[in-house]
């Protein structure tokens, strides 16, 4: 299970914008779509369950530093990947297990620990741009396989269970020049794709720098635009199939992504994360700051700067399922759970475990 821990830099660091178009009404699955949002964020569209919550105060043994990717393996435990170079690993009632492997450039070092998929086997595929590789680890936090990246990735996906994935990165080679999206597997670039491929059509925008990619369960490749409500989705094959635009006021805003928040230069709304299920529905959360996040800011309290607002959607049709705000920014794992990024009373990052039901 794997989702991306970029969020809290989302709203003191620099993050990437892009330019969209709006479509026609119609099927996400053909010539594009407008949102049908007449299901507003609503008290009682999404139920919350809270599971466990992982981290610990600073500096104890729990103490989760600036975080990126959490999974949760075969055994229901949660692989929380660490910057400072390991990855650290909570049981399925939150209590803290140990370290994965150490900072270095050796066999199980890491520079920067991404873990971003458990495949049926119970293993971990570790991301680690800095060394460039991918490590797959077992449940017994044993190093099984390496394979190699052929460049840094901005955004990955797993494809047919980690045996190949779909990556946003800059690749130049044959057949890869200006394509944003790749298909990769431990010997390299197998397809290229995501520019518009059809020379009889109008090519969609360039997608940015900052996307969130997902995998539906037919093995097709969705990539919404971190800074607009805009999904595009493409066949295994590197067909564009379609997108969709949802609510661009939101999503507007004249901020500065290349500065830090000010009162003039307000934190983007973003797409944090995304997730298609296996009967196809299509997960989004966002995170969207909170009318009075100047003060919160101002107050050195992160958790007031902004909340999360999940949205379920059937590409289908192109009609909001459900959606609800919630107090967290929410990170979407698979099985219908969610982890919430907050902060233990101390200041140091927390993440509260949710399952998640849908009332309808």
């Amino acid at each position: 299970m794997r989702t991306r821990f970029a969020l809290a830099a989302a709203f003191v660091m620099a993050v990437g914008a892009g330019t969209g178009h709006a479509q026609e009404p119609g099927s996400f699955f053909g010539d594009g779509c407008v949102l049908d949002t007449e299901a507003t964020p609503c008290d009682d569209c999404i139920a919350f369950e809270h599971v466990t919550t992982l981290g610990g105060d600073q500096l104890g043994p729990g103490y989760l530093g600036e975080m990126e990717h959490v999974v949760r393996d075969g055994r229901g435990n949660y692989w929380v990947g660490q910057n400072e170079g390991w990855v650290k690993v909570f049981d399925p009632d939150g209590a803290f297990l140990g370290t994965v492997g150490r900072s270095g450039e050796g066999p199980m070092e890491f520079g920067w620990p991404r873990p971003m998929h458990a495949d049926a086997s119970a293993r971990v595929h570790v991301f680690d741009n800095d060394n460039l590789r991918i490590s797959v680890i077992d449940a017994d936090w044993r190093l099984v396989e390496e394979k190699r990246l052929p460049a840094p990735v901005e955004e990955k996906a797993p494809l047919d269970d980690g045996d190949r994935y779909v990556v946003q990165a800059s690749i130049e080679k044959p057949g890869s020049e200006g394509m944003p999206l790749h298909i990769i597997d431990a010997t390299g670039v197998l397809k290229s794709f995501g520019a518009g491929d059809d020379p009889n059509a109008e090519p969609p925008d360039p997608l940015p720098p900052d996307v969130r990619l997902a995998v539906g369960p037919d093995g097709g490749v969705f990539a919404a635009r971190m800074a607009e409500y805009e999904v595009e989705a493409w066949s295994r094959e590197g067909v564009r199939l379609g997108a969709l635009r949802g609510e661009p006021g939101l999503m507007n805003t004249a901020s500065s992504f290349s500065e830090l928040p000010s009162s003039d230069n307000p934190p983007p709304n973003i797409i944090s994360d995304i997730h298609v299920d296996p009967g196809g529905l299509l997960w989004v959360s966002l995170a969207v700051r909170r009318p009075g996040w100047l003060s919160a800011l101002a107050g050195d309290d992160p958790a007031g700067i902004v909340q999360g607002r999940l949205d379920v959607i059937d590409p289908a049709t192109c009609t909001m399922i459900a959606s609800q705000w919630h107090d967290q920014a929410l990170i979407l794992l698979e099985n219908r759970t969610v982890a919430g990024y907050g902060f233990t009373e101390l200041g140091s990052f927390a993440l509260d475990i949710m399952r998640v039901r849908l009332n309808r």
